[in-house]
């Protein structure tokens, strides 16, 4: 019987470097057991990680933090604690050496696997926002016990079948008594309102607001809140992207930076590296004399081939076209866009830039069904508008809704594609949606039928 590098025990300094873009599971020794991480849920560089692990036969939940975050474990345990003590669901805490670390070992909190949805996949479930309420019920069990989680989205709630339970004791902190009772509460509800997707986030605000009312609370406040609590998430997510976090790696060749999807597993991480570099090693999609496409049938791969003084600046300020896409794609994915989240991203010191994205499967161009399948293209229509809508209401803007800049499923599920062209901001977005709306009216006339 062999033994692969995975199940061979790292140290804690060992375990601090490994690259995870490159790596697959790691086993840590614990308490005289193996530790077997299966995957790699969440990573902050340095900081800790976070991995769905076997130990002691059974399947568990593991947070990792590195030696020199003492403190941070210290905590998260002592909220785990509360969250306890107030009655608050919960996962169930088995072993925790937060406070047994030498200099150069991390911390540990284990918890039992739940098995579940998060709360984002239980309101789109087949009880859908019918089950928000029992959620609500959840966030006023924390108010009525004097605390809050100051990261309050949607995906830091599991569904068991019978209860949400809060899984992300972080973040969880004390909530201000007297006078700054009630405004806490309505600024929390505002974040979670601004976290949901764009397709939950109305109805989920009208219920916030009718359990506002029920509490004694003022609703009246809230849809302002939410604005401003999704346009300051929303310009603080879109310089995020731009930088090493648990979503995104960077790594700088020459005079080159490359931004990554953590995500990619090793094979893929490689393939898009070599594919990026050479991108006419794919097969040709179509070429520009600015832009070329090429790809296969799992990925697609655009060059940017501008350059010049302006191109270089825009390159300094993240603005190139290239740019726009990747902190587009990643913005609007987190709104639960119907759009490709870009996967890698090689950025040149002349300004030319390539970026990869996965292929949508089984998608055709509306376009395509305007000429060939009108009743489709017609039942597909409204659904595009009212995410152009939503994206205008939200300010942003995409700058080309032509019909071959959409795509459509078996299910008839549009995707927005080609965002490099998209933009932000309150003022300019009431104009320039209404130019995506006329525009996207104008493919009509376009595309007709062929016979």
């Amino acid at each position: 019987m062999t033994t692969s590098a995975a199940d061979t025990p790292l140290t804690w300094p060992q375990l601090a470097a490994l690259d995870w873009a490159r790596s697959g599971g790691f086993t840590l020794d614990i308490d005289g057991e193996p530790l077997r991480a299966e995957a790699v849920l969440r990573h902050l560089p340095g900081r800790r990680i976070a991995v769905r692990a076997r130990w002691r036969g059974a399947t568990v939940f593991a947070k990792l933090f590195f030696a020199g975050h003492a403190d941070e474990a210290a905590r998260e345990l002592a909220r785990h604690g509360a969250l306890v003590e107030a009655g608050v669901p919960t996962p169930r805490l088995i072993f925790e050496t937060v406070g047994n670390q030498g200099p150069d070992r991390g911390a540990l909190m284990i918890q039992e696997w739940v098995d579940g949805q998060s709360g984002q996949a239980t309101l789109r479930g087949e009880q859908g926002l019918a089950l928000a309420g029992d959620l609500l019920d959840s966030l006023f069990l924390l108010y009525r016990a004097g605390l809050r989680q100051l990261d309050l989205h949607l995906d830091n709630f599991l569904f068991d079948g019978e209860r949400f339970l809060v899984i992300d004791a972080g973040e969880v902190v004390p909530l201000p008594g007297g006078l700054r009772y009630e405004p806490a509460i309505l600024d929390n509800l505002a974040l979670f309102c601004a976290q949901a997707p764009l397709d939950l986030r109305d109805r989920l605000q009208e219920q916030v607001a009718v359990r506002l009312r029920q509490e004694g609370l003022r609703s009246e406040p809230l849809a302002a809140m939410v604005r401003r609590r999704s346009d300051r998430r929303l310009r603080s997510a879109m310089k995020k992207w731009r930088r090493e976090s648990s979503a995104i790696g960077v790594w700088h060749e020459q005079q080159e930076q490359w931004l990554y999807r953590r995500s990619l597993n090793r094979e893929e991480f490689e393939a898009l590296s070599a594919w990026l570099r050479d991108p006419k090693s794919l097969a040709l999609i179509k070429e520009g004399s600015r832009v070329s496409v090429y790809g296969n049938d799992q990925w697609i791969v655009k060059h940017y081939r501008e350059s010049g003084p302006k191109t270089r600046l825009r390159r300094a300020l993240f603005k190139t076209r290239a740019d726009i896409s990747w902190v587009m794609g990643w913005t609007w994915a987190l709104l639960g866009v119907p759009t490709p989240r870009p996967a890698m991203l090689r950025r040149r010191a002349d300004g030319e830039a390539v970026i990869a994205f996965p292929r949508l499967e089984g998608t055709l161009a509306l376009s395509t069904l305007m000429e060939e399948q009108r009743e489709r293209a017609r039942r597909v229509a409204p659904r595009v508008e009212l995410w152009l809508k939503r994206l205008g209401e939200t300010g942003f803007w995409h700058g080309d809704a032509k019909a071959q800049n959409i795509l459509v499923d078996d299910d008839d599920q549009p995707f927005l594609i080609d965002l490099d062209g998209a933009g932000f901001g309150r003022i300019r977005a009431r104009r320039n949606i209404q130019r995506d709306l006329e525009r996207f009216e104008r493919n009509w006339v376009q595309f007709t039928i062929k016979y």
